[in-house]
């Protein structure tokens, strides 16, 4: 490894530990599911505990062009249609790790800090993309 790396690698690593130490930055998760049936081929209806639709969540078809025979799917291909009388469900979840992160980013800012500034930013992404990692688990 290069000593530019090592050199990146060391000032992330101290970066994340002031965050985590000083507890600049929270990171939160939520999700859920929800009933849901596909409807007009490519949507989705979502629908509320009292059955009311909630939403409707359009998809795009895969945009390639596939072999003879070979079908462009939708996400919606893979939830029951509201025809078949089949109450299917979908999830969904968000995460962060940002809160704060733009507020400490900033501050490095305002003293002429470009570099503190976006490590604060991509440490936070890559903390986002963890705690997706974790709520998979």
């Amino acid at each position: 490894v290069g000593e530019a790396a090592t050199s990146l690698f060391n000032d992330a690593q101290a970066m994340l530990k002031k965050l985590i130490d000083e507890k600049l930055i929270k990171a939160r998760a939520v999700f859920g599911f929800w009933p849901a049936n596909q409807v007009e081929h490519d949507d989705l209806e979502v629908y509320g505990a009292d059955g009311e639709t909630l939403a409707t969540l359009h998809h795009l078809r895969q945009q390639t062009i596939k072999p003879d025979g070979k079908p462009n799917l939708s996400l919606a291909d893979f939830v029951a249609p509201k025809e078949s009388g089949v109450r299917d469900y979908i999830g969904g979840f968000i995460t962060t790790a940002g809160i704060g992160a733009e507020e400490v980013a900033k501050a490095y800012e305002a003293k002429g800090d470009d570099y503190n500034s976006i490590m604060v930013k991509a440490l936070a992404d890559r903390l986002a993309e963890a705690c997706a990692e974790w709520l998979h688990e």
